[in-house]
């Protein structure tokens, strides 16, 4: 049996960053929209686009275009597979080390648009507590992250 071309959906691939500061600490971005009452936290990240060579090279646009940042990454940490306005999305999580940033580098059609509201960087300390406290927009990210903290604590600590 083929399926029909009609049913066959494109995937749609993402990456984030899980992006460890040396601060045993997480850089978020806190998304704060016009249209939402309250504000909620995401990993660095965005989509594949032609330009990009492959995943890697997709993070290192994105945490460019989103932080003026550059980070090195440490490994591999999950991929997420879901749905989402109608889009299959296979999201591919890298655990990173910030090296720096600057905010006057950011940029990026968000930036250049205010209806798509305010990008706020914001560490959020490596604990349970403190990522319950906060709205991440990703909870399977939210509950790898606390699954492996020593891990991640252990990452951070090297080099």
């Amino acid at each position: 049996m083929t399926a029909n071309i009609d049913e066959v959906q494109t995937v749609n691939q993402r990456v984030r960053a899980i992006l460890l500061t040396g601060n045993d600490s997480v850089l978020f971005i806190k998304r704060v929209k016009p249209h939402k009452p309250q504000p909620y936290w995401v990993a660095p990240g965005g989509g594949v686009e032609h330009e990009d060579n492959n995943l890697i090279d997709t993070l290192d646009r994105e945490l460019s275009e989103e932080l003026g940042a550059t980070a090195t990454i440490l490994d591999k940490a999950f991929i997420l597979e879901h749905e989402k306005g109608g889009k299959q999305l296979e999201e591919h999580f890298f655990i990173c080390r910030l090296n720096d940033y600057d905010l006057s580098k950011r940029n990026g059609p968000e930036f250049n648009d205010p209806s798509r509201g305010e990008f706020i960087p914001e560490e959020v300390a490596l604990d349970p507590k403190a990522l319950h406290t906060i709205n991440i927009k990703t909870p399977e990210m939210r509950d790898w992250i606390i699954d492996n903290m020593g891990f991640l604590r252990d990452l951070q600590s090297i080099g």
